[in-house]
């Protein structure tokens, strides 16, 4: 299995002037933040019968990063997006993203380091693999019979769940039918190679720089092998993808710095990724 993490996963920048246009409810019992498209609305009663579930990276739903994405899939694809608190409250703090502040002084830093480490422990106590995962597959199994087409959106820490979810195992069905239709992974972590990239059967696209530390080039190679396998089967021509961004790091396509023409371009693309992935499987016909 990959380490639990890089120095990438704490670094990225803040989106501070940006609005966002979702609202927070409570859908089956999960804080949820949730994008709707701009021609919908709450009281809307023609709602939309297709939904994303966004699965975020350890600093969890409440992040601009992940609602701005959120939003801009709602519009995009022409569906709801769900972005849950599958954390359970316990997301790792902002307050550890290296951003460019260099107002830091040094032992702000060195205090800031020793945090860090327990941080982590609490985090992965509570949201490893095995606590984190039913909580995901129990949020799917509610909101399935209630959307013709449910994809997920997974990032970093979401990234592997949004892979989990596409196994042909039982716990990713309801009466026979698969909890997701396809999914979408950017940088994905905490995989366990080759058999987690095995076990996928359901649509499944990937993003993922040439540069990422947390996967590595061995790994990436031996996804992109298994999924071109894959693809090259009787009938599962395009159902699966891999994009790779030259130079991009871990978490490009969440916290890319738009100041930065390179990483703008590489997040606004790996956006487009997703939202042409959705369009095919969803059937939307909304332009990207």
């Amino acid at each position: 299995m990959q380490a639990p993490f890089c120095k990438d996963c704490f670094t990225g920048t803040r989106p501070e002037d940006v609005e966002i246009h979702g609202t927070e409810e409570k859908i089956h019992g999960f804080k949820t933040y949730v994008a709707r498209p701009s021609n919908s609305s709450t009281s809307n009663p023609a709602s939309p019968k297709n939904v994303i579930v966004y699965i975020p990276d350890a600093f969890g739903w409440a992040t601009k990063h992940a609602r701005i994405l959120a939003d801009s899939y709602a519009t995009r694809v022409n569906c709801l997006v769900y972005l849950p608190d599958f954390m359970a409250g316990t997301p790792l703090s902002e307050s550890f993203l290296e951003t460019k502040d260099t107002s830091l002084s040094f032992f702000s830093k060195i205090l800031k380091f020793l945090r860090l480490g327990p941080a982590l422990l609490f985090f992965f106590l509570r949201n490893n693999r095995g606590a984190s995962h039913p909580r995901i597959l129990a949020f799917l199994r509610a909101i399935r019979p209630e959307f013709d087409k449910v994809g997920v959106a997974g990032f970093c820490w979401g990234g592997m769940h949004s892979i989990l979810v596409t196994h042909d195992v039982d716990q990713n069905k309801l009466d026979g039918k698969f909890l997701v239709d396809c999914a979408f992974s950017a940088h994905p972590g905490m995989l366990s190679f080759p058999k987690d990239i095995e076990a996928v059967k359901q649509p499944l696209s990937v993003a993922n720089g040439d540069d990422d530390e947390y996967m590595g080039r061995e790994n990436m190679g031996t996804l992109i092998r298994i999924l071109e396998a894959k693809g090259a089967e009787v009938g599962q021509e395009g159902n699966y993808e891999v994009i790779v961004y030259p130079g991009a790091k871990h978490g490009f396509a969440v916290r890319g710095d738009y100041s930065d023409p390179k990483q703008r371009q590489q997040r606004d693309a790996s956006e487009d990724q997703a939202g042409v992935w959705f369009q095919k499987w969803f059937g939307s016909q909304q332009a990207c």
